[in-house]
Parts: C-alpha cells; sequence; structure tokens
C-alpha cells in the first residue's frame, strides 16, 4: 500500500501544478468560477493536513482568493504531503484520524483512507476546473494517472509568477 499511495501523492502535486499551469496561460485568472472550485480544493488538502497532523481545523473568513495566492497555498500544501508521505510505514498508515466537519456520527477513517480522499477530492475538482477552462475556450492539460507514468512520474513544476 506504501508504494501507490506514495506514487498517488507523486501525481497529485503533478497534475495540480499542471492544472495552475493551464489556468494561467489561459488569461482567465480572474474567473469567478476557477477562482471559488480551487479555493475549495485547496482549503480541503489544508483542512486534510490539518486533521492529519492533529491540528485544530478552523475555516478563516477571508474574500476569495486570487490565482497567485491560490497556487501559493496549493504548492505549500503539497511540499507538507510530499514530507509527509516519506514517513509513511504500514503502521502510520492504520493510524486513524477523526474528520472534524462530519460530526454526527463521527467520521472516523485510516491515515491511508484520509490520504486517498485528499487525492480523489482533489482529481474531482482539478477535472471541473480543466473542464471549465475547454468550456472558455482555453487548453486544459490532460493530467490522467497513466500520463504521469508514462513520462516518468516527473515531479510537479509549479508556473513560475
Amino acid at each position: 500500500m506504501i508504494g501507490p499511495l506514495k506514487d498517488l501523492l507523486g501525481h497529485h502535486a503533478w497534475a495540480d501544478a499542471m492544472f495552475f499551469r493551464a489556468w494561467q496561460s489561459s488569461g482567465l485568472l480572474e474567473d469567478e468560477d476557477l477562482r471559488a472550485r480551487t479555493d475549495h480544493m485547496v482549503a480541503t488538502l489544508e483542512a486534510f493536513l490539518k486533521v492529519l497532523k492533529g491540528d485544530p481545523v478552523v475555516s478563516p473568513e477571508r474574500p476569495l482568493a486570487d490565482f497567485q495566492e491560490l497556487k501559493a497555498r496549493c504548492e505549500a500544501g503539497h511540499q507538507v504531503f510530499k514530507a509527509l508521505g516519506y514517513g509513511l510505514d504500514e503502521a502510520s498508515l492504520a493510524r486513524t484520524v477523526r474528520v472534524p466537519w462530519f460530526p454526527d456520527p463521527p467520521c472516523v477513517i485510516s491515515t491511508a483512507d484520509a490520504l486517498l480522499q485528499v487525492c480523489l477530492h482533489s482529481q474531482h475538482h482539478r477535472g471541473q476546473c480543466m473542464a471549465r477552462l475547454k468550456a472558455l475556450a482555453a487548453t486544459p492539460k490532460n493530467v490522467d494517472y497513466v500520463i504521469w507514468l508514462w513520462k516518468q512520474k516527473p515531479e510537479a513544476r509549479w508556473p513560475v509568477t
């Protein structure tokens, strides 16, 4: 389980970086739908990081973030996930965490399932964002897992801003 999960975390970072590259080159940096959906995606990534680290999850009230802030927060979150991934072993993956936004009944899942949820949640919303780019005549990127494998598992290359 450790190898595939680490690979999935690597793909997750690469795919998010590819999305931000596509978004940056689209000229649609102010699109409110892209900003809102990406903000949700990044906020969920950050919330799961807090859950996994045992920190309290607080949703700060803030205005809708712009492209630069979203990219910076997403990239920073992936750096933490990458470091977390290096320390994974079977015991740490089996450890349970409580997801506080599902209180009744309490949502208690393994660390492995929490990591999988983060990747799958982002995959869902990243797909929506790529479809939005295409609908607005921009050029989305194909970020399928098999493409990442075919390209020899490249590291994430975040757009320079």
